[in-house]
Order: C-alpha cells, then sequence, then structure tokens
C-alpha cells in the first residue's frame, strides 16, 4: 500500500522541481512561450501542485524569506499525501466492497 508520507515526499521532490524546469523552458521558448504545448503542460502541473498554496504569492514575500518558503511548501505536500492516500485507500475499500 502507498503511504501518504511516500506521496507527501514525492509532491514536495515535484514541487521544487517543476518551478525552475517551466522558467527555463520559458527563457528558452522567449517568443511564444503560451504557443507551446510542453510549456502549456509544466504551467499546468505547476497550478496543480501548488493548490491550494498557489495564493502565497499574495503574501508579502518577508513572511517567508530565503528558502523559508519550502516550510509551506511542505506542508502542502504533506495534504497532498494525506488525501491522496485517503483517498486510495477509500477506492480500495469501495472496490473490493462491489467485486
Amino acid at each position: 500500500m502507498i503511504s501518504g508520507a511516500l506521496l507527501a515526499v514525492a509532491h514536495f521532490a515535484a514541487s521544487l522541481l517543476i518551478v525552475p524546469l517551466t522558467l527555463k523552458v520559458g527563457e528558452t521558448l522567449q517568443q511564444n512561450p503560451p504557443d507551446s504545448l510542453f510549456y502549456g503542460l509544466l504551467t499546468g502541473a505547476t497550478k496543480v501542485l501548488y493548490f491550494p498554496i498557489l495564493s502565497l504569492a499574495l503574501y508579502p514575500r518577508h513572511w517567508f524569506p530565503g528558502q523559508m518558503i519550502t516550510i509551506p511548501i511542505a506542508v502542502n505536500s504533506a495534504l497532498w499525501g494525506i488525501m491522496l492516500a485517503l483517498a486510495i485507500r477509500i477506492g480500495r475499500r469501495r472496490g473490493s466492497r462491489n467485486g
């Protein structure tokens, strides 16, 4: 069974890696990055991974100086891990009842 901690760690790693990757692809495609399918997929994935803390951009930057920004990202990843593990558990229980 997939644990919530493993899902949270995977989400955290993906969250930390997707932003630099998206920025790098956007810099490479300086002419029209929004027209690129790959860039569109990366920005969509970024929005999903950072939901619901995407609204952190509205907070003053001095609240999370330097690498402190990883704290809310880690909390977000923990929430994602817990919710995904719970969804998998519920899905398996429903599947075993129907099968």
